[in-house]
């Protein structure tokens, strides 16, 4: 493939300047909370869909740690050395450009606060999720025993978070239709602990059905997720019983926990001890070999002096 820069490359450019528009603090001053703008990002999130899934606002600073990644992964992928990759070529592609245009229609005000809107609403975040998905299964599709370190860090971790938080933030834009739709506060229980099973179902397959490699960012992320949700004060849409709020928000606190506890056990059982048994059964190996006596046939002489 040639390094010459594609396509692709220039996608990935003006998608991560979209992102950082829709999802900076360089939109918003000291009364943006105020303005009515005619898109909004991050910031929004919270203030658009209000159930039961919704985390505390500190939870959205992780957003920006995505968003600086994907800065550095913008800023690698031109370099010479990268801008071929299997990661950025064949596995990116276009689709991060789709995800920040997803994002970017969602975020526009079209005044439609009736059902339509809402269903558009939830299928442009839908459209982000799908995106970013497409991103996660090429990667891990196109990834091999080649791959370096420096690759992982730089290529695909950016993209493992931003699945994780885009699938968090889908399950928040679903949850909070149905609000809107005034469905009761029984039902929204239920779509909520669905919602907590679907991230519980998913960390499942990144930690234990993932290939020979476990994926540990996206259970963390989701951990952090189920943390804000725990201890989040819902609005008056949702506006729980004291029983129903203790049972969900006990079940979030509970899911973010044994998240993070099974993703640390697996990796330190994979990455660490697995690692040290293979370096110690090496070295036995080699004083197995330096230990080892060979023993040549006497030759006639010394046999007929036996």
């Amino acid at each position: 493939m040639s390094e010459r820069l594609t396509l692709y490359n220039y996608l990935n450019v003006v998608a991560f300047a979209l992102s950082w528009v829709l999802n900076s603090d360089v939109v918003r001053g000291p009364e943006a909370q105020d303005q009515n703008r005619f898109w909004s990002g991050i910031g929004n999130l919270f203030n658009r869909y209000e159930s039961i899934v919704n985390p505390t606002s500190q939870t959205y600073l992780i957003a920006h740690l995505i968003l600086l990644l994907e800065g550095v992964f913008t800023c690698v992928q031109l370099l010479p050395k990268y801008r071929a990759s299997i990661m950025v070529q064949d596995s990116v592609k276009h689709w991060f450009f789709l995800s920040a245009l997803m994002q970017f229609l969602w975020s526009v005000d079209l005044g439609l606060e009736n059902m339509f809107g809402h269903i558009l609403s939830v299928l442009f975040m839908g459209g982000m999720f799908f995106s970013v998905t497409r991103i996660l299964l090429h990667q891990a599709a196109n990834t091999d025993s080649t791959q370096t370190p420096e690759e992982y860090w730089l290529l695909r971790f950016p993209f493992s978070m931003h699945f994780a938080w885009a699938m968090a933030v889908f399950a928040m834009s679903l949850n909070g239709f149905f609000v809107q739709m005034e469905i009761g506060r029984t039902a929204q229980v239920v779509m909520g602990i669905i919602t907590l099973l679907s991230f519980i179902g998913v960390s499942f397959k990144m930690i234990f059905r993932n290939g020979p490699k476990p994926n540990y960012v996206v259970p963390l992320v989701l951990a952090w997720f189920c943390t804000g949700i725990s201890v989040c004060e819902q609005g008056p849409k949702v506006n729980l019983d004291g029983t129903q709020k203790l049972i969900f928000n006990g079940f979030a606190g509970l899911t973010a926990v044994g998240l993070a506890l099974v993703t640390a056990v697996v990796f330190v059982r994979t990455e660490i001890l697995a690692k040290r048994t293979d370096i110690s059964n090496d070295i036995k190996d080699v004083n197995n070999e330096e230990d080892t006596v060979y023993v040549s046939a006497p030759d006639n002489d010394m046999g007929a002096m036996a």
